[in-house]
């Protein structure tokens, strides 16, 4: 977290592009300590899917209407980073007339994406405490 969050006023790009990678590391994590099948990119739209499935986060999945209005929200935010990334990033070259992202955009991808973080760490914890016992 320290890197996305450290450079978000000095370097939006840079910080937009951690935060992804953030997500991104914590899938990867997830996957291979789950033993699921790892997908040929290692990108967060194709990470993301297999995390989303293995852990429930899938909105028909749960009967709760608030939830699942949430966890539909959750797609679209993992979709918004990484093409956040992609564009306003640090990741790749830009165009001349790319969007530059603020401090404030920044901000809100960061925050996003650690929001995610810990709620996907913390599902996981509960669904291995449930299996322990």
């Amino acid at each position: 977290m320290g890197r996305s969050t450290q450079t978000i006023d000095t370097d939006p790009a840079a910080s937009l592009t951690a935060a992804c990678a953030t997500l991104e590391a914590i899938c990867l994590v997830y996957i291979e300590d789950e033993d699921l099948p790892l997908p040929a990119k290692k990108s967060l739209g194709e990470l993301w899917p297999i995390v989303k499935a293995s852990l429930g986060f899938d909105p028909k999945s749960v009967p709760d209407d608030d939830l699942k209005k949430i966890l539909g929200g959750i797609a679209s935010v993992v979709d918004g980073i990484a093409a956040f990334r992609t564009h306003a990033g640090s990741a790749h070259g830009r165009e001349r007339n790319a969007y530059r992202a603020r401090p404030r955009h920044a901000r809100l991808g960061v925050h996003a994406a650690h929001t995610l973080t810990a709620f996907v760490i913390e599902t996981w914890d509960e669904r291995r405490t449930v299996r322990k016992a």
